[in-house]
């Protein structure tokens, strides 16, 4: 915004702004008095919607898997590294110099989470044997390995990008798995929109990667309920 300055960085001819009185009902309501305030808003909202890309619904309808059920739980057992595999596909294998903007990482892992986990080495040198021990103390430490099957896979997918989000979100979500999805999606959008300088280049990524474990959860509890019914499974007698 620019305005008329007299040498000594005063303004020159420009009227006083005068903040207009809101009553107590239209402060309650939300809405401004002024063409100006309404102008502002607009702004401020369309900045928002610059930093952050438009994006589509993961499904057109909304799977609702209310909490896990037992049969997905008894029918879909997954060992730990059937889940690392996924976990890796996302991460990748490779070794980034700098991992978001941080630091050095090999297989999505931190040279200081590696630290934390006992690996004394260079990232750099890192094997996936190395990375699978230390993938294992994380899913420990998430608490992954006492979920049933998609709910642990999805979490640790998360924890692994974020501990403390990931324990947030499987609080709230109170164990719904479309509810932990819509809520992680949330997050990444929230980052963007405010450090859209750093974080938006990682956003498609992170919405593939939420793509990809949404359509694993609903495949997977496609499997479970024609199981649960008698229907012929892919590979299975009918």
């Amino acid at each position: 915004m620019s305005s008329t300055l007299n040498g000594s960085g005063n303004t020159k001819n420009i009227p006083p702004i005068v903040r207009p009185r809101l009553s107590s009902n239209s402060i309650k309501s939300g809405q401004t008095q002024t063409k100006f305030g309404q102008h502002l808003s607009d702004s401020v909202q369309a900045l928002k919607n610059a930093a952050a890309p438009k994006l589509e619904p993961i499904q057109e309808n909304s799977l609702r898997i209310k909490g896990t059920s037992s049969a997905i739980a008894e029918n879909a057992e997954k060992s730990f590294s059937d889940i690392l595999k996924v976990v890796l596909k996302h991460e990748g294998r490779g070794y980034v110099k700098l991992d978001a903007m941080r630091e050095s990482s090999k297989m999505g892992i931190l040279q200081s989470t590696a630290r934390e986990n006992g690996y004394a080495g260079d990232i750099k040198d890192l094997t996936s044997a190395d990375a699978e021990k230390i993938y294992y103390k994380i899913w420990q430490k998430s608490g992954a390995a006492k979920l049933p099957y998609p709910l642990n896979m999805i979490h640790f997918d998360t924890y692994v990008n974020s501990p403390a989000a990931a324990r947030k979100i499987l609080a709230k979500s109170d164990g719904n798995i479309d509810t932990y999805l819509d809520m992680r999606s949330q997050r990444y959008r929230r980052l963007v929109t405010a450090r859209p300088e750093k974080y938006a280049r990682y956003l498609k990524g992170w919405m593939n990667r939420i793509s990809h474990l949404k359509q694993m959860a609903t495949d997977e509890y496609a499997r479970t309920n024609e199981v649960r019914t008698g229907k012929a499974v892919r590979g299975l007698p009918g």
